[in-house]
């Protein structure tokens, strides 16, 4: 369903967002220990700096930081700058008295705002805690 670019870029922020504090963290840095090519990561994270969650420094010391509390990201923030649009089936014009149509676009519908909901209330900070205990989110 997702891509590579949102598995990717949860990493990259939850890494940084688990090294606040520490001044930015450079693309290397995040490559090597998340197990992200790094050029393909400097592209997801110029898309996430493009989208206002992170910021950075250039230089020797420069890097990547969060642009607010991993509190205030959103799974969703995150994903949907990486990805797009989040969206089951595409758009399509619909018969009108298509009682099958309606239903099945029905179903697909309340399973996307199903989804966009439970990533708009999942913030990074929630995921950087279960990495730390290392207990998994099972409940959609």
């Amino acid at each position: 369903m997702f891509s590579a670019k949102a598995h990717y870029g949860l990493k990259a922020i939850i890494y940084l967002a688990k090294n606040t504090g520490k001044g930015p963290i450079q693309a290397k840095e995040i490559a090597v220990t998340q197990s992200v090519p790094v050029r393909y990561l400097e592209l997801l994270l110029s898309q996430l700096k493009k989208a206002r969650l992170i910021n950075s420094n250039r230089g020797k010391l420069g890097g990547y930081y969060l642009s607010k509390p991993g509190s205030a990201i959103s799974i969703f923030d995150v994903v949907s700058s990486l990805e797009g649009k989040i969206s089951f089936v595409s758009s399509h014009e619909v018969k009108e008295n298509d009682a099958i149509e309606t239903t099945v676009t029905g179903f697909w519908k309340k399973a996307e705002d199903d989804l966009i909901g439970y990533l708009q209330q999942t913030n990074i900070e929630e995921l950087l805690q279960k990495a730390n205990t290392g207990e998994q989110m099972y409940y959609i």
